[in-house]
């Protein structure tokens, strides 16, 4: 290894909240600070010593302020020193903080920072749109739910004409049709995510990348600790998935088959290998390669497919060589779907026990800031808990866009 490489010192994640759950009535700036915290104590480290932090956002509006991340950071006691940047790069935003991160730390503009991301779909606030004119007149006001809005609007009229601002779940039918993908397959894929995240969850494995959180008294009711993800359903079968109706607008789409609304945090930190040295830290994944490559928005959910083989190619690795995929739940057809065109695409098909071993999004939720530094972590802590090598991370993102990342696992005396 390269006194240069980029390498993953640890980190943590919240237990992640049903929508209106146990995490909504923390504050999305503090839901975010707690990660931070928790992820420097995990990797012995000072929040002092932390270089710059990169957190990934998308209603950045309402609490978070516009930068949600230095915000979070001065809040949770980080010194003045320490500065802090949001990213918003919808599902990859906390995905794209971390290659940022890497990036810096490859080029030697730092050598310790953290990557982070954060998002309370429970707390998103709404937003009032004003007119073209400097000063809108008075009269009726477009208000948008920022949670659907992505913390925007008002839409663009060229893309509304190419149907750019398609909803997701849409987007997920289009390629159910195209890749021929029927409800029961769709619904069993949703059943499995379950059933591995309810294994890790009661086998110890969610904790060794979860810290509990103490969740305000709310009314008469007392404080109490939140410590296992909220969503996960180990009491469904295929039979009530089944008898879920679609959702408007869709064929096989159900809420059974999606990833819930839900609210969360999640941090990692990252460092160079000279500067792991001299704190006498030791890592447990080193970064790779990373890609970026835009699709049809209208078919957003496939671009993992075409994102992780340059990931993998740029890490001067094969599909095969490849031991544990975190592909992004969005929807399960989604999943379904950048599975057969990835092999198309490399000629590999993922066994079925290198892929989200763990579970995913259609299991423990997906709030859209949170998703990406928490598969890196969970990534990272399979490969370790396995004494695996290498792995990837494929994430697709709303405007039709996908984020891949390659990482290997560190032997513990390195």
């Amino acid at each position: 290894m390269s006194a240069h490489d980029v390498v993953i010192l640890g980190g943590a994640r919240t237990p992640i909240g049903r929508y209106g759950g146990s995490l909504s009535q923390i504050r999305t700036d503090d839901l975010l600070g707690l990660a931070l915290t928790h992820a420097c104590e995990r990797s012995g480290l000072r929040p002092e010593q932390i270089e710059e932090i990169a957190a990934g956002c998308v209603n950045v509006a309402h609490e978070g302020m516009g930068d949600v991340a230095r915000w979070a950071a001065l809040a949770a006691g980080f010194p003045d020193h320490v500065p802090a940047y949001t990213v918003n790069r919808f599902c990859a935003s906390s995905l794209t903080a971390t290659i940022g991160i890497a990036h810096s730390i490859a080029a030697g503009e730092i050598s310790l920072g953290m990557a982070a991301g954060a998002e309370s779909m429970s707390r998103s606030g709404w937003a009032l749109m004003k007119g073209d004119a400097p000063f809108m007149p008075r009269g009726p006001v477009f208000m948008l739910d920022t949670m659907w809005a992505g913390a925007g609007g008002p839409p663009n009229p060229r893309l509304l004409a190419r149907d750019a601002y398609v909803e997701m779940i849409k987007t997920a039918q289009n390629l159910a049709t195209r890749y021929e993908i029927g409800r029961e397959e769709i619904d069993a894929f949703a059943l499995r995510s379950h059933l591995n995240a309810a294994a890790a969850r009661d086998s110890g494995r969610f904790a060794k990348e979860i810290f509990p959180v103490e969740v305000p008294a709310v009314r008469r009711g007392e404080t109490r600790i939140f410590e296992h993800d909220e969503s996960i359903r180990d009491d469904t079968a295929l039979e009530k998935l089944a008898a879920l109706p679609p959702q408007p607008g869709t064929d096989n789409m159900t809420a059974g088959n999606s990833s819930p609304l839900s609210d969360g945090a999640s941090g990692v930190v990252l460092t160079s290998a000279a500067r792991a040295e001299q704190l006498g830290a030791k890592p447990i994944a080193r970064v790779l390669a990373s890609a970026a490559i835009g699709v049809d928005p209208t078919l957003m959910g496939i671009a993992p497919a075409y994102a992780l083989p340059r990931a993998i190619q740029k890490a001067g690795l094969t599909a095969d060589e490849i031991d544990v995929y975190e592909v992004h739940e969005a929807f399960a057809a989604q999943v379904l779907a950048v599975l057969r065109e990835f092999r198309t695409q490399t000629g590999f098909d993922i066994p079925d026990d290198r892929l989200n071993p763990n579970g995913g999004a259609v299991a423990l939720g997906h709030p859209f800031g949170d998703s990406g530094t928490r598969c890196v972590l969970t990534l990272a802590t399979e490969l370790r808990e396995r004494s695996l090598r290498y792995g990837a991370i494929g994430i697709c993102v709303g405007s039709g866009q996908g984020v891949a990342l390659v990482i290997e696992r560190l032997p513990a005396d390195s």
